[in-house]
């Protein structure tokens, strides 16, 4: 069947211009991003689960106070893959993951966030490889690894030249994230891991 191209103009007339509200022939733009972006989709499914939880169970649960708030984890081991889950399940926007070890064959079994693929070529960090795996499942959070060594009472620490420095820069930056996080998570497996961060949030309040 042939069609007459002036004849589908004069009965199916397009035209990728229109009049705005002062008068005005624009173009006009359509953002399909909603529909096609693969992340935005995904952020979108993942508010309606939170929005279902609000609507049907919860009332007065705050969705943009979750997602404004700030948590710091120091530990990313077993603890701290699976709170940092739930954190983004229940839509926080911020996680930072403090630790410094590596990733090692036995963690994957047990720890949600890491995978046999991290200790292939050399052990990633695991503050580093928490991070990136949480932005894998939520690409719309703000997620950083920071990898710093935590001073322990009863632990000996070498601090001369060049180690007294790197010793204060650990402590200072423990203090700064400390003093810009709203929630911490203590996650560590001993008491004396814990007990710099518990003072730091105390001082901090």
């Amino acid at each position: 069947m042939q069609c007459d191209k002036d004849a589908i103009a004069t009965f199916l007339p397009v035209v990728g211009w229109e009049k705005n509200s002062e008068g005005k022939v624009k173009s006009v733009h359509m953002d399909l991003s909603a529909q096609m972006d693969p992340n935005k989709i995904a952020q979108s499914a993942s508010k309606l689960n939170l929005h279902l939880m609000r609507w049907r169970i919860v009332p007065e649960l705050n969705l943009g106070l979750h997602w404004q708030t700030s948590c710091l984890l120091f530990g990313a081991g077993t603890l701290g893959c699976n709170i940092a889950r739930c954190l983004g399940a229940w839509g926080f926007g911020r996680i930072t993951f403090v630790d410094n070890g590596r990733v090692s064959y036995s963690n994957p079994a047990r720890q949600s966030l890491y995978s046999i693929k991290d200790c292939i070529g050399g052990r990633k960090w695991k503050c580093e490889a928490a991070a990136s795996a949480l932005k894998d499942i939520y690409p719309d959070m703000e997620i950083t690894g920071e990898r710093i060594t935590v001073p322990m009472p009863g632990h000996f620490v070498d601090i001369e030249g060049e180690k007294e420095q790197s010793f204060a820069e650990d402590v200072n930056r423990l203090e700064r994230l400390v003093s810009t996080h709203d929630i911490i998570f203590l996650l560590f497996d001993t008491r004396e891991a814990r007990w710099l961060p518990t003072l730091l949030s105390c001082l901090h309040n």
